[in-house]
């Protein structure tokens, strides 16, 4: 530390013995860059504060109706792209800074002047802006400022419209285009469903919608078969039942006189009983009863059983209704046949279901999916057209010029008495470097540790300069200029700063 200490030391020491450099230098410094700061030309700024108001009454009313869009969004954008290209053109243009460009190189340089002294910053208040240019001419600078506002203000209004109109047109566009798909879906569904009636799900019309009411007519045929084939049976047995009795009765002989023989029979034992054989009415009941027999006879010999039948009336219900019976199980014996052919064809197609109905889901789903954009589409287009009546009657950002751009009477800049000050600091410090480097470069031996270091011997003793040598006086006359000549050229500082600061004076400067 000690060591450190005494380097130090050493420095200073060097810098103080080579002090005149510091009085050279820093006049020299101090007194170009005065001169060069006092030709400096002046800087002018003007700047415009407006406020972009992005509350609309129309916003809640319309919320739903219209397409929302968020206006602070959009103003952001357009502050962002305010030094694009394009708008620093117009704003040259629109000020004719272009007119003075004599060739590309100055018209560069102006757009590049403008990308460079254009600024735009928040005013500490949301959707406050503050708008400023800096200049050397005070009327142009304003211009700027006002052309660059121009420019801020058209572009935000001037892009909402246009982004409206170019949403209808894509809208518009887009609207064509699905129609024409929708249709061609709607095409193809259709086709797809006429071609395969008979397989889609879902329907009457289905396949296993078919099949399964094939299979119940075909039970309930079958139930209808077995019942009309035990009716038909039943009714057989009692139709056998019928003519084996008529075959009895005509194996018994009994026919249509045997009820008159028997009542003959019965009369005659009564008058046989009472009279004789020659009375005339025992001879005429045996006559009669003689006739009977033989027309008994007659007609047993004519009898059969289709005769007994026939006037049966129990067996001629039966053979109505064995007929009626016959001819309803033939009728349904069609009929299972006919759901068994139909039930085995719709079995032979069962491949094709599957892929039938794979093809009409993925038919379907492109239909759906088509219908659902194109009705949202035409859902967007009158949104779109709400939003442009809106936009056409009322801007979504309304904009308050609160400072309008001026033409500033003083300059803004530069800021001389700190310019001066820097010089003057830069001066001093370029003095005191030099002598620092000098000393270093040719080294005055000032203490005994620096001989020892020079010369590595020791000092037994130090013979201090006395006043008849002269050396004491030269080198206080030395001090005394070297603090005069600081202690004016902090004077001139002074002097040129207070010229500076007041405004009548600054044209001594020039």
């Amino acid at each position: 530390m000690h060591d450190m200490f005494e380097e130090i030391l050493q420095y200073l020491r060097g810098v103080w013995l080579k002090k005149r450099y510091i009085v050279i230098i820093s006049w020299l410094v101090c007194i170009c860059g005065w001169m060069f700061v006092a030709t400096m030309p002046d800087q002018y700024t003007s700047e415009a504060r407006v406020y972009a108001d992005t509350r609309s009454i129309l916003k809640p009313l319309l919320r739903g109706l219209a397409v929302e869009v968020d206006p602070s969004k959009e103003l952001h954008l357009m502050v962002k792209t305010l030094l694009s290209r394009s708008n620093l053109e117009t704003i040259a243009r629109n000020v004719d800074a272009n007119v003075r460009a004599k060739n590309s190189e100055e018209y560069e340089a102006i757009i590049k002047n403008l990308e460079d002294n254009i600024v735009i910053r928040s005013g500490g208040r949301e959707n406050l802006y503050t708008i400023s240019y800096s200049g050397t001419n005070a009327v142009y600078t304003k211009n700027v400022v006002q052309a660059a506002l121009n420019v801020f203000v058209e572009n935000t209004l001037s892009e909402q419209r246009l982004d409206t109109d170019n949403a209808s047109q894509i809208i518009a566009t887009q609207i064509s285009e699905y129609e024409s798909r929708l249709k061609s879906d709607e095409s193809k569904l259709a086709e797809f469903k006429r071609q395969y009636q008979g397989f889609l799900p879902g329907s009457d019309s289905g396949y296993y919608s078919q099949l399964e009411k094939n299979k119940a007519a075909l039970e309930d045929a079958q139930l209808a078969l077995n019942e009309a084939t035990t009716k038909f049976k039943s009714i057989s047995s009692q139709m056998r039942k019928e003519e084996a009795n008529a075959h009895n009765e005509i194996l018994r002989g009994k026919t249509d006189y045997d009820d008159r023989i028997n009542a003959l029979q019965q009369r005659l034992d009564d008058l046989l009983f009472r009279y004789t054989d020659k009375h005339p009415d025992v001879i005429e009941t045996r006559n009669q009863l003689a006739d009977l027999q033989k027309l008994k006879e007659k007609q047993l010999q004519s009898y059969t059983v289709e005769d007994a039948l026939e006037n049966d009336p129990v067996y001629q219900d039966l053979k109505r209704n064995y007929s009626e019976t016959e001819n309803d199980v033939a009728s349904l014996k069609v009929r299972v046949d006919n759901y068994q052919n139909k039930i085995a064809e719709l079995q032979k197609d069962l491949d094709k279901v599957p892929g039938v109905e794979a093809q009409l889901t993925s038919l379907t789903r492109n239909y759906n999916i088509t219908k659902e954009k194109y009705e949202q589409l035409l859902s967007r287009k009158e949104s779109a057209r709400i939003s442009q009546s809106v936009g056409n009657s009322a801007d979504d950002i309304k904009f308050r010029i609160i400072d309008p751009p001026r033409v500033p009477d003083k300059p803004s800049g530069p800021i001389r008495p700190l310019w001066f000050t820097g010089v003057l600091f830069v001066g001093l410090g370029a003095g005191v470097c030099l002598s620092l480097l000098i000393s270093q470069i040719s080294p005055v031996v000032s203490s005994t540790n620096q001989l020892l270091q020079l010369t590595g011997f020791n000092t037994y003793g130090v013979v201090s300069a006395t006043g008849i040598s002269g050396i004491s006086i030269w080198e206080k006359r030395k001090t005394k200029l070297f603090i005069l000549s600081n202690v004016l050229l902090i004077l001139l500082f002074a002097v040129i700063v207070a010229i500076s600061v007041v405004p009548s004076a600054q044209d001594v400067l020039v």
